[in-house]
């Protein structure tokens, strides 16, 4: 009996649903970090979370979430998702 063939690998910037969407979500992270008068620094000793999370994040070039990443930025800011994520329109598309 052969293995069943894995599905063909498309890059995200290809994906079409990815394509069509008119809105893209933005972390609201360094905005965050800005208001309590924090480093990101600051932010990685306090919370226990490394460096690169907190980058990915404020840099809005992270591509999957940790739970348990968001769970500890929720709890250290008193906040929920809504307020540590945003949709906007993605540049370039018309409403």
């Amino acid at each position: 009996m052969s293995s069943p063939v894995p599905p063909k690998f498309t890059k995200r910037e290809e994906r079409k649903a990815v394509q069509q969407s008119k809105v893209k979500i933005r972390c609201r992270l360094q905005d965050l970090i800005d208001v309590q008068g924090l480093t990101r620094s600051a932010l990685s000793q306090a919370t226990g979370l490394t460096n690169a999370a907190i980058r990915g994040l404020c840099d809005n070039s992270a591509k999957r979430y940790d739970v348990d990443t968001l769970a500890v930025l929720c709890d250290f800011f008193g906040c929920g998702m809504g307020e540590l994520f945003e949709v906007v329109p993605k540049e370039g598309s018309q409403e």
